[in-house]
């Protein structure tokens, strides 16, 4: 049989659709665990997260690990060593140490994340950082100190024994000068950002696309609240107030999508805070009434 060729302008027919309910393909598959920001709201529940468990927890124990070392040197059960703070360049000299061994350990923490091939701009959520989402979190922030304390107070004046709780921070920004401005930048800015980016950016997130919002919230609030050693073993009842914090923050994140919401947030009770201390001693109330709260 001889080949022919065929007449000119001929074309071959079109490939055949596909069946009926798929979709036919067109351009490359959607990177995995892909996540497009929005400026629309978009609540986690409409994402899947990028963040599987086993991540979740690898990133937690670095995160707590110096802390967890700290606690085993100390003992467990006389809990974190209460010595005198240093004072003048020392004190100074050490905070600045403090401030850069968290900012080595967070980046480790987050190593897990680049090993699985995470972009860390999943960190942030699915909603961007819209003026709404900074509204939002000041919002939450202001909410966030109006419930927290009063479910402390209620607990720690009712159930406690009226010892204080111990915060180092705290005891820091008590100090003046210097060591007030590096405490403030340790509450109010580093911890809200490298914690929310932890507990509620991976932890909580991973947490609630397998268990669901409520659970996750519960059970990423527990260990974010336990992980306050100093306020465990100084006025244990005061955790109900840090648990209250993890959960109003993860409700807050699941609702809007935007993790720069429980930021501002954790940014907004860790001021009060701090400013409630220094009021607190600058009033003379140590001894009365008053009890110190903790930041988160």
């Amino acid at each position: 049989m001889t080949h022919q060729s065929p007449p000119p302008g001929w074309q071959p027919p079109p490939p055949p659709p596909p069946p009926s309910g798929q979709p036919a393909a067109s351009g490359p598959s959607p990177e995995p665990h892909s996540e497009v920001r929005t400026d629309e709201r978009t609540p986690l529940d409409r994402v899947p997260s990028p963040y599987g468990l086993l991540i979740a927890l690898a990133t937690v124990l670095i995160f707590v690990a110096p802390n967890l070392l700290v606690l085993a040197f100390d003992g467990f059960a006389d809990g974190p060593g209460t010595t005198a703070l240093p004072e003048g360049p020392e004190l100074i000299f050490g905070l600045v140490v403090t401030i850069v061994l968290q900012l080595t350990v967070f980046a480790l923490s987050l190593l897990p994340l680049l090993i699985a091939g995470r972009p860390f701009r999943r960190l942030l959520g699915p909603t961007r950082s819209t003026g709404l989402m900074w509204a939002i979190g000041l919002g939450v922030g202001i909410v966030t100190v109006i419930v927290t304390y009063t479910v402390n107070a209620v607990f720690v004046l009712s159930f406690g024994d009226g010892e204080a709780v111990e915060q180092e921070v705290l005891d820091i920004a008590l100090a003046g000068g210097a060591a007030t401005v590096l405490a403030i930048l340790l509450a109010v800015v580093l911890a809200p950002i490298t914690e929310e980016i932890v507990f509620r950016g991976v932890l909580f997130r991973a947490l609630d696309h397998r268990f669901g919002m409520w659970p996750a919230a519960v059970l990423s609030s527990a260990v974010f609240a336990v992980i306050h050693f100093e306020v465990l073993f100084s006025q244990p009842l005061a955790l109900v107030g840090l648990f209250t914090v993890g959960i109003l923050l993860a409700i807050a994140y699941h609702r809007t999508g935007s993790l720069l919401v429980p930021i501002l947030g954790h940014a907004v009770f860790n001021a009060v805070s701090v400013s409630l201390a220094l009021l607190v001693e600058q009033l003379d109330l140590a001894s009365s009434w008053w009890p110190r709260l903790p930041g988160a």
